[in-house]
């Protein structure tokens, strides 16, 4: 009560700078108002005052009734704009008026109506156009137009002057310096709201774009699709603190659901383990959403409602949802749920949170691009590494078939093949000795450089398929060789190795065609033979000319048993 006293005028119960403009505005209504009404008051009881008289039995009940309604409604009106309640404070201030303005020009019978009436329009016709410009500008005309009628209705009309011209023109000009004030704070009111519109749509941009450039980074930093929806839902309900809780629901075509996805808080916990999803085109605010395309605001409570009562979110007054995009198709809906009733009626947030809707919709499509990039990229090195494994056993194989190969060729041409020239003497021999440099070159699989007296020795593997099959070796007299001529020696290795290679499957290829050739004709000889006598001794006689056997033995039939059991 003291506190009250103390500040009569406070606005700490309004929140918004709109609700606080509106409130002073109130304020300033009512004290207009009652001081208005005051003066008239006073000159009214100055005029009906005669010497010897009490102005207190003249005023009469209608007059004591019209004070006392009008400054118990003032008081009345000032508590309860003080408290908070706007409304009714507005609603008292309307009976206030009325009281202090209409109701005492009912005895006379409103005799002076007309006239204020035309000035009242004319100066609200001037603040509506020219806004307080106007209302100066109709306020010096109004004064002076009221001044100029009073002083020509004395002097010049044949109607009976009025009783007390002074008071008539303090009336009318308290009532147009009110209107104007009125109209002036309405004026000044109607900017606010409109400054605070356009600051909050500011905001609602700043915020869907810092929103917008969060999900970005994300989607850049390489964020998993469900720990980007769980960031992001956390994001919108710290940003916005009327919403409480936020959801975001992704479609499944194949089961014709549309399950959630992200939710915030222990509650959106509990219900992602629960798998918790709704049906596309179900009585819900997301089925409808999902089905349709278009956003769903609905209050909780009653039948006709689409909101559908989650048991684990009991508070929700108010929920709405806004699909999420892509071109016609919908891939899901953001879900905001609030304990106040009227938190979606402005058509701008509704804007912004369409926008982050839309935006989330190309974050999650982008996650799921970039996952299916990561999955390929992962499944393309997967296979590029199977074909390395592949071709390194390849290789490995090869090298294998080639040492067993040239193993099989040199033990069928001898225990080694080499050849040994002396350019000086010009000896040529079909054999070379293995010394020290041509073992290790063999070793090593590198070229290697050896001094033998006074004798710079080169020594070179051979190599083909990566199995080492033999060396080369030269003398180069006292001179090192350079890097040139070493890489030459390399070119040369290579190319001599190859060659060596071609050569061996050549006359591998004449081998088999010859054992070919002599397999048929030992088959076609065969051929010709009906008796098993023949086909034996034919078959003898073409492995002796073949493989130049001395002896030849064939044996048909079981081997001889011992003691009742055959012999293996």
């Amino acid at each position: 009560m003291f506190q009250m006293l103390r500040t009569p005028f406070s606005v700490a119960h309004y929140k918004t700078v709109a609700e606080k403009s509106r409130a002073r505005l109130l304020y300033g209504l009512i004290i207009t108002v009652l001081i208005i009404f005051s003066i008239f008051t006073f000159y009214t009881v100055a005029n009906l005052f005669t010497p010897g008289d009490r102005p207190a039995f003249r005023i009469g009940v209608f007059g004591w009734v019209m004070l006392i309604s009008v400054y118990g409604l003032g008081v009345l009106t000032i508590v309860l704009n003080r408290i908070g309640r706007q409304d009714w404070s507005a609603l008292g201030l309307l009976v206030l008026v009325f009281m202090g303005t209409v109701f005492p020009g009912i005895p006379s019978g409103m005799s002076y109506a007309p006239s204020g009436a035309t000035l009242l329009f004319f100066l609200m016709m001037g603040g509506l156009l020219l806004q307080e410009r106007g209302i100066v500008l109709t306020m010096i005309v109004g004064e002076a137009t009221l001044a100029f009628s009073i002083f020509y209705q004395r002097q010049f009309m044949a109607t009976p002057p009025l009783d007390n011209p002074v008071a008539t023109f303090t009336t009318f000009t308290l009532v147009i310096f009110g209107a104007a004030l009125c109209l002036g704070l309405f004026l000044r009111l109607f900017k606010i709201r409109q400054n605070e519109q356009v600051n909050r749509a500011s905001r609602g941009r700043q915020e869907l774009a810092s929103l917008t450039t969060q999900l970005a980074q994300r989607i850049s930093r390489h964020f998993v699709l469900a720990d980007l929806l769980d960031s992001t839902v956390e994001d919108i309900r710290k940003t916005y603190p009327d919403i409480y809780h936020v959801q975001i629901f992704l479609t499944d075509s194949e089961a014709n659901e549309a399950r959630l996805a992200a939710s915030t808080g222990d509650i959106g916990k509990t219900l992602m383990r629960r798998k918790h999803s709704l049906p596309i085109g179900s009585r819900s605010v997301i089925g409808q959403v999902t089905a349709n395309g278009i956003p769903v605001i609905a209050a909780a409570g009653g039948g006709e409602t689409v909101h559908k009562r989650n048991e684990y979110l009991p508070d929700t007054a108010a929920e709405a949802a806004f699909p999420m995009r892509l071109g016609n198709i919908v891939i899901g809906a953001l879900d905001l749920q609030s304990r106040l009733r009227d938190v979606f009626d402005d058509s701008d947030d509704m804007t912004i949170f369409q926008s982050l809707a839309d935006s989330i919709a190309i974050a999650v499509d982008n996650a799921r691009l970039f996952e299916q990039t990561e999955n390929r990229i992962q499944e393309n090195q997967r296979l590029i590494d199977q074909m390395r494994n592949t071709m390194r056993e390849v290789e490995r194989l090869n090298s294998e078939l080639t040492e067993r190969a040239w193993s099989s060729y040199l033990s069928y041409k001898g225990d080694a093949l080499g050849v040994t020239v002396d350019l000086e003497s010009k000896i040529v021999r079909q054999s070379a000795e293995l010394t020290g440099s041509l073992d290790f070159a063999m070793r090593e699989g590198r070229i290697v450089q050896s001094q033998n007296r006074d004798q710079n020795v080169i020594s070179a593997p051979l190599r083909v398929r990566g199995q080492v099959i033999g060396a080369m070796e030269f003398e180069t007299g006292e001179f090192a060789l350079t890097t040139e001529d070493i890489e030459l020696v390399n070119g040369v290795a290579e190319r001599f190795s190859l060659a060596l290679e071609s050569a061996r499957l050549y006359e591998e290829s004449r081998r088999v065609a010859q054992r070919e050739t002599t397999l048929n004709q030992i088959g076609a000889r065969l051929q010709t033979t009906n008796t098993v006598d023949a086909l034996l001794a034919e078959t003898a006689r073409g492995l002796q000319a073949s493989l130049g056997a001395n002896r030849v033995a064939i044996r048909l039939g079981s081997p001889p048993k011992t003691n009742g059991v055959e012999e293996r």
